[in-house]
């Protein structure tokens, strides 16, 4: 019995001292890198990409198309950011003679960001609202008059995406959204998937 109780103490000693040596293991085998900040700071992402149209007379008019613009946020706290993002989106027409028309979005909106503690790269979701301003030059094709317009329209998206970082500044940041514009008789909807470099300041 003396044996046993004896065995017990050496193996929950032992036990202890693994653990207090296996500590400082765990603390340092995934550090954050000195002057990583992880709130009240803003940065800015440089992003280019695609839109591909969903809503059906998108879809019958319209190509996936070019997408490009930058993002800037401010990290509120570790959780979550506020951003302004103006994008322009470049639609292609099925009809190649055809003048090509646009979006300009500027949206805001709230970034809240899922990451690890032992981890500085995070994923994160955001929705933002804000104007999308339709834009197309005029132009005669053999089967259509297209003429000149610019019209303010509401809109919002949603999304996930995530920031993979190379230094404490610089991050690849990879996102996909759901683009929903408010007409007078339904939604125009797109998906969009954008991409870039963000500088953290």
């Amino acid at each position: 019995m003396k044996r046993i109780l004896i065995l017990f103490a050496l193996l929950i000693f032992s036990w202890n001292y693994v653990n207090s040596q296996n500590i400082p293991t765990l603390k340092t085998g995934n550090p954050e890198l000195k002057g990583y900040k992880t709130k009240n700071f803003f940065q800015l992402t440089l992003q280019g990409g695609f839109m591909n149209p969903l809503s059906s007379y998108f879809v019958d008019n319209y190509f996936t198309s070019s997408s490009f613009g930058f993002d800037l946020a401010y990290r509120v706290n570790t959780e979550v950011a506020l951003y302004t993002e103006i994008k322009y989106d470049i639609l292609s027409p099925k009809d190649t003679l055809a003048p090509s028309p646009s979006y300009l979005e500027s949206t805001i909106g709230i970034r809240f960001y899922f990451r690890p503690k032992c981890y500085r790269s995070s994923f994160f979701i955001e929705a933002g609202i804000g104007p999308y301003i339709f834009m197309q030059s005029s132009g005669t094709t053999p089967t259509r008059i297209y003429d000149s317009q610019t019209s303010f329209k509401f809109g919002g998206n949603a999304g996930m995406g995530g920031e993979l970082v190379l230094t404490n500044s610089v991050f690849i940041t990879l996102k996909s959204k759901v683009n929903s514009v408010f007409e007078p008789k339904g939604t125009t909807t797109f998906v969009s998937g954008i991409g870039g470099f963000t500088i953290r300041f």
